[in-house]
C-alpha cells in the first residue's frame, strides 16, 4: 500500500502513533512468508504498546521464519476521519499492510469499554463486521485476553476465541488454519476443525437460548463441539518464551519501561478478583531467567527503568534475592527498579532500600476496602496496622507521595466502611506529617465495584448509580479539607457499561452495533464517552440494561458458564457463603488442596521453590576509555524524513536510550531522581527537519570521534543520524550561552508553498510571472513592517530554490520562524516545508554561513 504518510499525518495529534519504525521493530518481507498475522489492540498506541501480552506474541510469531506479525492500534478520532475522507484502509505499522490483506487478525480483549473500537478497526480495514458476513477471502478474525472469558457480547463479531494462555496455542492456531485454508473451501468446515484445538471457542457452533429461570441468553453446543471450552494453560512456565528485544516506542506510552512477568496467576483468592480465576493456577518464572532477561532487555532497549510484574508480586518466592541481585547490577547503570501490586506485608526494609538506590519509583498501597471487616468479606489479607507500617516505612525512606486504591459498592458495605476509608487516609496523612515535617501527597483513587464473571461475587447485583454517586460525594466532602489529597473517582456510568458487557449475553452485539453507529468511540476516555448513545441503543433494541446489573440466581446457567476456567462452580458458591459470614480463606500456597478441592489444577500447584539463583555473563561494560575527570562533548546529528514527526521531548528520550544501548556513559545528576546531564538547543517544532542539530553532554569516558559516530549510528532509529563529536574545553560557554544564530530554510518547491505563492501572485502581482521577484518584494515589505531585533536576515537563494532565515538566539525571543513564513506566504502550519539548517556558535558574517550551506 502506497500512502503519503507525510500528507496524512500533518494535522493529527501525535503522528508518531502511526509511523512505526521503532527500535527493535521486526520488519519482514511480506512476499517471503506463508502467513501474515496482524496483532490488533483496540485502543490507542500509547496503551497498546504498554501491553505485555502483545509483546510476547509479537516475538513468538516473528521467531517463526514462515510467519509475519505486525501491529495495529485503534486510530484516534482525528486520524480515523483522515482515513475515511481519503478512503485509505487502516494499515499495520511495520509494512503498512492494509488489514484485509492479512491472513489472521488477532485482537487482544483486555477491557469491555474497548468494544466499540473493534468495529471501527474492522470497518476502516474494509472488513465486514460480523463473522457470518465473511468468507475465506477475508482474514480469520480471532480474539483472546481476559475479556474473552465472557465472549458472548462480541461473539457474533469473531470467528473464534482463544481462551487462556496464548504462547503455545497461537502457533498451533495459525499453522492449522493456513493448512486447512489450502485444503478446504467452506469456512464452516474450517472452523469445525479449528474447534478441536484445546482452548478454542467457535461461537457459530453454539446456539443462544433463554434459560427458563433467567432473562439472559445462555448457549448450547451444536455440531458435536465441547459443551465446555477448557482454557489453555501454559504449565511449562519457568522459562516460557519472553522477549528481550522489545519494541521501544518513539513517543511516550503509559508504561515506558522494561516489564518482566515474574509470576502468572495469584494464590491469594481475593473474592472480587476475576484475574485470580482466569490466570489460575499460579506459576512462577525462574529467578535466574528473570534476572538474565532483565539485563539483556535493558541493554537491547536502552530503557532507564525495569519493572517486575505479577498480580501479587509479594508472593513471588524469590523476590528479596532477585531485587538484591538486580539492584547490584542496575545501580551502576543508573537504572531504577519498580514493583507492581506490592502488599505491605511483603515490603521489607531490605527491598525498600534496594529499590531506592537509583531513584524512587511509585509507592502504591491497595487496601480495596476501608475496614478490616469488609476486607475479610472480600478476602483481602491486609490489616490497618500493616497499612500504617507500610506508610511509615515509605515516608521514613523519603517518599512524599503515596497512591491509595479503594473500591466502593462492595458486598455488605456499610457506612462505617466508607468512614474507614476517610480514617485510613487521615492516619496516613498524620504519619506523613510526623515523619516528613510537612504535608505528604496522597493520590486517592476510588472505583465502583463490578461483580465480574468467574468470581464468588458473580451472582450479586451492582450498586445503584445514585447510591454510588452519594458515596463518592461523601468521600470527597470529608477529604476536602486536605488539599494535598488528590481524589480521583472512576465515573459510575463507565463502570455501569463495563458491568453490562462483562456480564452480558449475545444479544448485546446488536446494542454494540447500534451505539457504534451513533458515534460510540473510546468509551474508556471521559472526553469521548457518551452514555446517552448507549441508552438510545438499548432503547432502539428494546433491551433493558438493568437486567445485566441485577442479582442472578445461583441455580441458573450463566451466559459465560460454557467457558471453563478450571475453578469449580461449587467452590465459588462456597466462597460466597464464607464472604457473607466474613470468613477468610487461606491462599493456595498456605492451604492443602485436599481440604479445598476448588479447582482441577491441584497437582500443578507449586509450593516448594528450591532454585538457587545463577547469573551467567559479565557485568555491563561501557564504550570508550575511562578517564579520571569529567569531559565535555558536543554532538551534531540530523533529524530527517519520518523522524520530523517525533516531538522534541520524545526525541530527547530516544537519544538518551540510544546512548544506553550504545554503552555511552553519561554523567547523571544527583538526588532521588538522577537524570543524564545533557543540554539541548531550542526545540524544533513538530514536523520540521533538523539538518545539524546538537547537544552537549558530560562523561568520564574518552571517545574518538569516528568510533563514537559509527557506534551511535548503530543504535538510533531510522531518520536520526549522528554526524560529528567534538570535545569542549572548560572555558567554552555552555550550549545555551554559546548559540548565536539559528539558521532555517524554506523549500520553495514544496507544493503548499508553491500554491500559496500562486495565490499571492494572482491577488497582488498578476502582471508578474517570476516567483523569485515576488518573494523578494514580499521580503522587502515584511522587513519594512517588522523591526524585530531578533531577525538577523532573510535571504533568497535562487540556485537552491530556498529561502533562508536567520534568527538571533535568545531564551526570551518572541518570534518563531514559522510565524515569519506564515506572514510572508499567508499559509498555515508551514513547518513541513521547513528545516533548521544550522546552529551557529560564532559572529561570522551570515552571508558566508549561507554560502557554506549551498
Amino acid at each position: 500500500m502506497k500512502v503519503d504518510l507525510e500528507e496524512l499525518l500533518k494535522d493529527v495529534e501525535k503522528p508518531a502513533r502511526y509511523l512505526g519504525g521503532e527500535w527493535n521493530e521486526i520488519k519482514k518481507n511480506p512476499k517471503q512468508v506463508k502467513a501474515r498475522i496482524a496483532l490488533v489492540f483496540p485502543e490507542l498506541y500509547e496503551i497498546g504498546m504498554s501491553y505485555l501480552g502483545q509483546k510476547i506474541l509479537y516475538s513468538i510469531l516473528n521467531n517463526c521464519p514462515s510467519f509475519l506479525a505486525e501491529r495495529v492500534f485503534a486510530p484516534w478520532i482525528d486520524f480515523e476521519e483522515k482515513l475515511r475522507s481519503r478512503n485509505i484502509p487502516l494499515y499495520s505499522l511495520e509494512n503498512k499492510i492494509p488489514l484485509d490483506q492479512f491472513d489472521v487478525l488477532g485482537f487482544s480483549l483486555l477491557y469491555e469499554l474497548n468494544y466499540s473500537n473493534i468495529l471501527t478497526i474492522l470497518e476502516l480495514g474494509h472488513i465486514p463486521l460480523f463473522s457470518s458476513e465473511r468468507d475465506l477471502e477475508y482474514p480469520l478474525v480471532i480474539a483472546g485476553g481476559p475479556a474473552a472469558f465472557n465472549p458472548e457480547p462480541v461473539a457474533d463479531i469473531f470467528d473464534l476465541f482463544l481462551i487462556g494462555d496464548g504462547e503455545e496455542a497461537v502457533i498451533e492456531i495459525v499453522e492449522k488454519y493456513m493448512s486447512l485454508k489450502k485444503e478446504m473451501k467452506e469456512k464452516g468446515v474450517v472452523l469445525k476443525e479449528m474447534a478441536k484445538i484445546k482452548g478454542v471457542y467457535v461461537p457459530s457452533f453454539y446456539t443462544p437460548y433463554k434459560n427458563p429461570n433467567s432473562n439472559l441468553l445462555c448457549v448450547k453446543p451444536e455440531h458435536d463441539v465441547p459443551a465446555k471450552v477448557e482454557k489453555r494453560v501454559l504449565f511449562s512456565f519457568s522459562e516460557a518464551p519472553f522477549p528481550e528485544n522489545i519494541l521501544v516506542p518513539n513517543t511516550k506510552v503509559i508504561f515506558d519501561r522494561v516489564a518482566l512477568e515474574v509470576e502468572r496467576g495469584c494464590s491469594q483468592k481475593c473474592r472480587f478478583c476475576q484475574a485470580s480465576s482466569i490466570y489460575f493456577p499460579p506459576r512462577v518464572k525462574s529467578p535466574s531467567f528473570v534476572i538474565r532477561k532483565a539485563l539483556k532487555s535493558l541493554r537491547s532497549t536502552g530503557y532507564e527503568d525495569v519493572s517486575l510484574s505479577s498480580l501479587s508480586i509479594s508472593d513471588y518466592p524469590y523476590l528479596d534475592k532477585t531485587v538484591e541481585i538486580l539492584m547490584e547490577k542496575l545501580e551502576k547503570q543508573k537504572v531504577s527498579l519498580s514493583l507492581s501490586s506490592m502488599r505491605p506485608k511483603g515490603l521489607s526494609s531490605e527491598i525498600t532500600e534496594n529499590i531506592m538506590k537509583v531513584r524512587k519509583t511509585g509507592f502504591t498501597l491497595v487496601p480495596e476496602a476501608g475496614t478490616e471487616r469488609l476486607r475479610r468479606v472480600i478476602n483481602k489479607k491486609l490489616t490497618d496496622e500493616e497499612l500504617r507500617k507500610a506508610s511509615q516505612n515509605a515516608f521514613s525512606h523519603g517518599w512524599r507521595l503515596i497512591k491509595l486504591y479503594f473500591m466502593i459498592g462492595l458486598p455488605t458495605e456499610r457506612d462505617e466502611d466508607l468512614e474507614g476509608i476517610v480514617s485510613l487516609v487521615e492516619e496516613i496523612v498524620k504519619i506523613g506529617y510526623k515523619t516528613l515535617k510537612t504535608a505528604p501527597h496522597i493520590n486517592l483513587s476510588v472505583a465502583s465495584f463490578i461483580p465480574k464473571p468467574h468470581t464468588p461475587f458473580q451472582w450479586i447485583k451492582m450498586e445503584d448509580e445514585n447510591v454510588l454517586i452519594e458515596k463518592y460525594k461523601f468521600l470527597k466532602s470529608r477529604l476536602r479539607k486536605y488539599p494535598f489529597v488528590r481524589f480521583k473517582k472512576h465515573p459510575p456510568k463507565n463502570s455501569i457499561l463495563e458491568a453490562i458487557f462483562s456480564r452480558g449475553d449475545r444479544q448485546l452485539s446488536r446494542v454494540l452495533l447500534s451505539s457504534w453507529k451513533k458515534g460510540a468511540r473510546f468509551d474508556s476516555w471521559t472526553d469521548c464517552f457518551k452514555f446517552s448513545a448507549w441508552e438510545e441503543a438499548f432503547l432502539s433494541e428494546n433491551i433493558d440494561y438493568g437486567l445485566y446489573l441485577g442479582p442472578l440466581e445461583k441455580k441458573e446457567i450463566l451466559p459465560w458458564e460454557h467457558i471453563d476456567t478450571g475453578i469449580k462452580k461449587s467452590h465459588l458458591l462456597k466462597e460466597w457463603d464464607k464472604a457473607i459470614k466474613e470468613e477468610r480463606t487461606l491462599s493456595c500456597r498456605d492451604s492443602k488442596c485436599g481440604l479445598c478441592e476448588g479447582c482441577v489444577y491441584s497437582t500443578s500447584l507449586e509450593r516448594e521453590f528450591p532454585e538457587k539463583i545463577k547469573i551467567s555473563g559479565g557485568d555491563f561494560t561501557f564504550f570508550g576509555k575511562i578517564t579520571p575527570e569529567e569531559l565535555r562533548y558536543r554532538v551534531f546529528y540530523s533529524k530527517l524524513n519520518a523522524a520530523r514527526f517525533i516531538s522534541q521531548i520524545d526525541l530527547n528520550n530516544i537519544i538518551q536510550r540510544s546512548f544506553r544501548r550504545a554503552g555511552i556513559s553519561v554523567v547523571h545528576s544527583g538526588g532521588f531522581h538522577p537524570k543524564m546531564l545533557i543540554s539541548y538547543p531550542p526545540a524544533l517544532p513538530l514536523g520540521m527537519e533538523g539538518k545539524a542539530e546538537c547537544l552537549d553532554f558530560r562523561s568520564q569516558y574518552h571517545f574518538e570521534e569516528k568510533k563514537f559516530v559509527s557506534r551511535m549510528n548503530k543504535y538510533v532509529p531510522s531518520g536520526i543520524k549522528f554526524l560529528s563529536l567534538r570535545s569542549l574545553e572548560n572555558f567554552e560557554p555552555s550550549l545555551s550561552k554559546g548559540i548565536k544564530t539559528l539558521a532555517y530554510s524554506i523549500d520553495l518547491k514544496n507544493q503548499e508553498v508553491s500554491e500559496a505563492l500562486e495565490a499571492i501572485r494572482k491577488e497582488n502581482f498578476a502582471s508578474s510571472s517570476d516567483h523569485f521577484e515576488i518573494i523578494e518584494r514580499l521580503i522587502d515589505d515584511f522587513l519594512a513592517n517588522n523591526k524585530n531585533e531578533y531577525i538577523e536576515d532573510i535571504f533568497l537563494d535562487r540556485k537552491s530554490d530556498k529561502l533562508f532565515i536567520s534568527l538571533m538566539h535568545s531564551p526570551q525571543k518572541s518570534i518563531r520562524t514559522q510565524d515569519i513564513v506564515e506572514d510572508l506566504f499567508q499559509m498555515k502550519n508551514p513547518v513541513f516545508a521547513m528545516a533548521r539548517e544550522k546552529i551557529l556558535f560564532s559572529d561570522q558574517v551570515k552571508r558566508d554561513a549561507y554560502e557554506s550551506l549551498k
